[in-house]
C-alpha cells in the first residue's frame, strides 16, 4: 500500500482509488472602499417627538473612493442611494435593505449595488448597521463581487419641534471575489 500527501490519490492494494475533496479558496479581496453621504428624508422623521412609524424615502449621494489593500487608490466616483422605508422611526428601524444604490465611476461607467441589512439600531436619529450583498454582475466595475460593509448615519432632529430632515452616512465597505 502506498499514500501521497492530501488531495492527491491514495491507491489501496485492491486497486481502489480515492480522491480527497478539493478544498474551498478562500475569497480574495479585490477593494476596500468609503464613502460620505448626505441627503434628506422626504417628510422630516420625528417632527414634535411623536416617535410614530411613518413611511419614508431617504435620498442620499456623495463622492466614494476604493483603495487596494496596500491603501493605493483604486477607483473613486459618486454613489447615490435613494431608499424606501414603510416604517421609519427615530428610535429604531429593522428591515432588508430596500435602497437602489448605484456608483457612478469617474470615467462614465456604472456599478449597480444589491445590498441586504439586519436590523437597524437608532439612537436619537444616529442609526448604525452592517450587511453584505453583491455587485450586480453587469456592473462596469467589481462585476459579481461580494460586499461585505456598514453604515453609520447621523443627523439632528429627532424629537425637536421640526423633526430630522436631514441625514450624512459614512459607508464602509470591501469587495471580494
Amino acid at each position: 500500500m502506498r499514500s501521497a500527501i492530501l488531495g492527491t490519490v491514495l491507491t489501496v492494494a485492491a486497486g481502489l482509488a480515492v480522491t480527497a475533496p478539493p478544498r474551498a479558496e478562500a475569497a480574495v479581496l479585490v477593494a476596500s472602499c468609503t464613502a460620505t453621504l448626505s441627503g434628506s428624508w422626504s417628510a422630516p422623521l420625528d417632527p414634535g417627538s411623536t416617535n410614530a412609524a411613518q413611511p419614508e424615502t431617504l435620498q442620499q449621494s456623495g463622492p466614494v473612493g476604493c483603495f487596494d489593500d496596500g491603501g493605493a487608490p483604486l477607483v473613486g466616483g459618486t454613489m447615490t442611494r435613494t431608499t424606501v422605508l414603510p416604517a421609519a422611526q427615530c428610535t429604531g428601524i429593522a428591515y432588508s435593505d430596500p435602497s437602489t444604490t448605484f456608483i457612478t465611476w469617474s470615467d462614465g461607467t456604472v456599478s449597480t449595488l444589491s445590498l441586504g441589512q439586519a436590523a437597524v439600531v437608532t439612537v436619537l436619529g444616529n442609526a448604525s448597521t452592517n450587511g453584505s450583498g453583491s455587485m450586480a454582475p453587469a456592473s462596469a466595475k467589481f462585476g459579481g463581487d461580494a460586499i461585505d460593509g456598514a453604515v453609520m448615519t447621523t443627523g439632528p432632529g429627532c424629537g425637536t419641534a421640526s423633526g430630522q430632515t436631514n441625514v450624512t452616512s459614512t459607508v464602509v465597505f470591501t469587495l471580494a471575489r
